[in-house]
């Protein structure tokens, strides 16, 4: 069924209200010691690790949000859940990823999130709704509709004396990992900046959503062959807040980022979210340089 700019506000609501119980639930939880298990075919630890608080997060989100898969005939992917497939062949589905950023979490380190979208068949994102229990901040963004943080309007501001770039823990034992710091050196001198800050530790959600508080910088992923790279879940709420911003997103060769594939890990595609148009240029060109041949 299509959806009417009154059903989508609507919708908005639900997510953003599912956000903050989840939010609240979750950070009631931060300083309790929690059992980690490992999920199977996964070689990247981040993304391996869930616990019981991912699972109660979860169950909190589809308490609000199942009503609306009757009446909108919404189809659903949510992390802890084997995928239906539902996603396919419906106009619309609800995308959740209950706690993002684990580890940080079982750590009791800021990086994780709670992250809720509604993308569209042709995996575009309509709605996205973003918590950090940690700081207590909430995102709320809809197409063509703009961006609420802590329900005020939002305007990005772009800074410019520090490139920070913002990489996944795992890529820091990765044998790309100095080529790109290099390469990315090279740009924050050609682009002007004064220095450059490395950032590692969070969930892909924080990855992304930090950016927009340092005011300049980069989220990089490159292509790889192992399974793993992100998953759905992990880019649908920050690419709609990106887009609706304005700011650049894309897989590591320029296309959108696909977010109703068949497959939900990202592997294949890399993905690249930047401040800046320019940016985002120069750093897919930087990587098709190191990738040579790269899928």
């Amino acid at each position: 069924m299509k959806l009417s700019t009154n059903d989508i506000q609507s919708l908005a609501q639900v997510a953003q209200k599912a956000t903050h119980i989840a939010a609240a639930y979750i950070q009631s939880q931060v300083k309790e010691t929690h059992h980690i298990e490992l999920k199977d075919g996964i070689k990247n630890l981040a993304t391996q690790v869930v616990t019981a608080i991912d699972l109660e997060s979860q169950r909190l989100i589809l308490e609000e949000l199942k009503p609306s898969l009757t009446t909108y005939d919404l189809g659903l992917l949510t992390e802890e859940l084997p995928d239906d497939g539902s996603r396919l062949g419906k106009d619309y589905f609800w995308c959740i990823d209950p706690l993002d950023g684990t580890l940080p979490f079982t750590e009791q380190e800021p990086g994780y999130a709670v992250s809720i979208a509604l993308i569209n068949q042709a995996g575009d994102p309509i709605i996205g709704a973003i918590a950090d229990p940690y700081q207590k901040e909430y995102w709320l963004g809809i197409k063509g509709s703009g961006v609420l943080k802590n329900d005020e309007p939002y305007e990005f501001e772009q800074k410019t004396k520090t490139l920070v770039c913002q990489l996944d823990r795992s890529f820091l034992t990765s044998a790309s990992y100095e080529p790109t710091v290099d390469a990315l050196q090279s740009l924050c001198r050609s682009q002007g900046y004064e220095e450059m800050a490395i950032s590692t530790g969070k969930g892909a959600v924080m990855n992304v959503m930090s950016l927009l508080t340092e005011g300049s910088g980069c989220y990089v992923k490159w292509p790889k062959t192992d399974r793993g790279g992100g998953c759905i879940w992990d880019y649908a709420a920050t690419r709609l807040i990106f887009e609706v911003l304005g700011l650049p997103v894309s897989t590591a060769s320029g296309m959108d980022l696909p977010l109703n594939q068949k497959e939900v890990y990202m592997n294949n595609h890399g993905v690249i979210y930047s401040t800046s148009q320019s940016l985002q240029q120069e750093i897919i060109r930087i990587g098709k340089q190191l990738h040579q041949g790269a899928k």
